[in-house]
């Protein structure tokens, strides 16, 4: 009884979950929906497996010159880029890379020992992780091949640097978890930190407008943040190699501890955070409850008309059904700081190129003369390419509502309806308020380019609802209100939104290009007239047949949306 009751050692338990991972994997490609989506995923992992070949030839190569040329300190660089890659990256990828609560494991008896292992694992595995594990062996071999004697000095900083970056993004995801728990503070982080990705953008054209004032101010400026960054991680790590490339190492040693001190600090609030939960932490969406207080019973009041209900969204030539689902998701939106945000992206993009300098030279004379003109367009285009989010996964919101959505006597067409309604509102109150930025930045764009814009956001916006109803039934998934990254988007609506967008974006842009090189930019109108009645033909058409799709799917609606993960 002593042996059946024992729990397995800690190798033993990650072996198990391990298998346990692999089983679901396993089973769910049982169904073709398993099988698309896994192939679907292999294909957007082989065009991301790019970005790494070239990486770690471009780190392996550039490592070499500089530990041949005696270059130590230029090291630092390369390690930064490979550290906030390593932490920034799986933001960018969280469609893709693999998503875990870990409070899930601890539903199964695991040793203290096994979940922090297994955390530790998961987080090396993220495709940050990854790439930039690669990227570092990369290094390593291109310092030891310009110096052999100094790869065993090479491997154990590397080494270093690299637990270095998995305990502190495994610690700051962790820590990020408990300041977050609340839907709104989750809200305002990912709406600081899309503006701050979008200000970084806007960093070229203000060094650019700059450059040729204070050159000494920027050099002073350059010294002042030079020793900050030496005494960060990744300056530290690259001047433990500087001064091994010197054959300095009580220096490089010196470098190599405050190093390992920076990694042993992360560790220990790694630890902090995985206790507390191994504990039984549960973070909360509400307030802790508070003591009830006896207060006195009110006065009964007479009887008086019962308060008049708010007034609801009544939109002519549709049924009530679609009017109050539109109503529902204009109130979510209104709730939502990313999805106003979005609204705001595609300014954000007309005023990147308004800061741009764009003032014809020589052979781009004739290019940079119709840069004001096209710009519109351009917006119009990234007002297009956003909706991939909304369009394709109509129902990640639902949750549990999708319940009612399946019950109530109303037709899904209608349910369809009012979501699709919602989104051709937002998309032209976002084509109104980029033509309103345009004139006041660059002056009035043509009538011509404005009509052939809005007819060409007026078919796309309608192919994106013809397919993206089908896909948002037949492949939906969940994603948490309020919340900044996401778990993963099913693979086949990924691929498939990408490639939409592609070609339509495409076909308006090919449209464009012909319209100027037969001088006839007027063609541009019946031709995008043309592909919104065929968009409109084909979104009738999906949406006749919605309401047949959605009952054989209706399994997959509820579990996919219902489950807790």
């Amino acid at each position: 009884m002593a042996g059946i009751n024992q729990i397995p050692g800690v190798g033993q338990q990650i072996r198990l979950v391990g298998r346990l991972r692999w089983m679901l994997f396993k089973n769910s490609l049982r169904n073709v929906k398993g099988r698309l989506e896994a192939v679907t995923s292999g294909i957007l992992w082989l065009m991301m497996a790019g970005i790494v070949v070239g990486g770690s030839v471009f780190f392996g190569i550039t490592a070499y010159f500089f530990a041949r040329e005696g270059h130590g300190l230029r090291l630092a660089l390369l390690l930064w880029i490979i550290s906030l890659f390593w932490q920034i990256y799986p933001i960018f990828a969280a469609t893709v890379g693999a998503q875990f609560d870990f409070s899930n494991l601890l539903r199964f008896p695991l040793r203290f020992a096994s979940f922090f292992a297994l955390s530790l694992v998961y987080g090396l595995f993220d495709p940050g992780a990854v790439a930039s594990c690669f990227w570092l062996f990369c290094m390593c071999i291109g310092i030891g091949i310009a110096r052999p004697a100094m790869l065993p000095w090479t491997f154990i900083v590397l080494f270093a640097f690299a637990a270095m970056n998995l305990f502190f993004a495994r610690m700051l995801l962790a820590w990020i978890e408990k300041w977050l728990a609340r839907r709104r503070s989750r809200e305002i982080l990912g709406f600081i930190f899309i503006l701050m990705i979008l200000a970084i953008q806007f960093i070229g054209p203000v060094i650019e407008h700059f450059q040729n004032r204070n050159a000494q101010l920027h050099a002073s400026w350059l010294l002042t943040l030079l020793p900050i960054a030496n005494a960060l991680p990744p300056g530290l790590a690259g001047r433990a190699l500087q001064f091994g490339l010197a054959a300095n190492f009580a220096y490089a040693g010196q470098s190599l501890l405050f190093l390992a001190l920076y990694t042993a600090a992360f560790f220990w609030l790694l630890g902090v955070r995985l206790v507390a939960q191994y504990r039984g932490e549960n973070l909360s969406e509400t307030s802790a409850a508070a003591p009830a207080r006896t207060a006195p019973s009110p006065r009964v009041s007479p009887p008086s008309a019962a308060a008049a209900p708010a007034l609801s969204f009544e939109i002519p030539g549709v049924s009530r059904a679609s009017s109050l689902i539109f109503e529902k998701e204009v109130r979510y939106a209104m709730r939502s700081g990313i999805m106003l945000l979005n609204l705001f992206i595609p300014l954000f993009i007309v005023l990147l190129l308004a800061f741009s300098p764009h003032k014809p030279t020589h052979a781009n004379d004739a290019f940079f003369r119709h840069v004001p003109q096209m710009i519109f367009p351009i917006a119009i285009a990234y007002t297009l390419l956003i909706q991939t989010n909304w369009a394709f996964n109509s129902f990640a919101f639902e949750s549990t509502g999708i319940q009612f959505l399946l019950i109530s006597p109303v037709p899904f067409r209608d349910v369809m309806l009012g979501k699709n309604l919602f989104l051709g509102l937002m998309s032209l109150t976002e084509a109104l308020l980029v033509w309103i930025l345009v004139t006041f930045l660059f002056g009035p764009p043509p009538l011509l380019i404005v009509v052939a814009s809005f007819l060409g956001l007026l078919y796309g916006t309608i192919a994106n609802c013809a397919l993206g109803n089908a896909l948002s039934v037949c492949y939906p998934r969940r994603l948490e209100f309020g919340v900044f990254r996401q778990k993963k988007q099913a693979g086949m609506t990924v691929f498939f939104g990408l490639i939409t967008q592609v070609i339509l974006i495409g076909l308006g842009t090919l449209v464009f290009i012909l319209a100027r090189l037969l001088h006839r930019p007027a063609l541009t109108i019946p031709v995008f007239l043309v592909f919104a009645l065929l968009a409109l033909v084909g979104y009738r058409f999906s949406l006749a047949r919605i309401d047949r799709l959605a009952m054989s799917h209706r399994e997959t609606l509820t579990a996919e949306l219902c489950r807790q993960e």
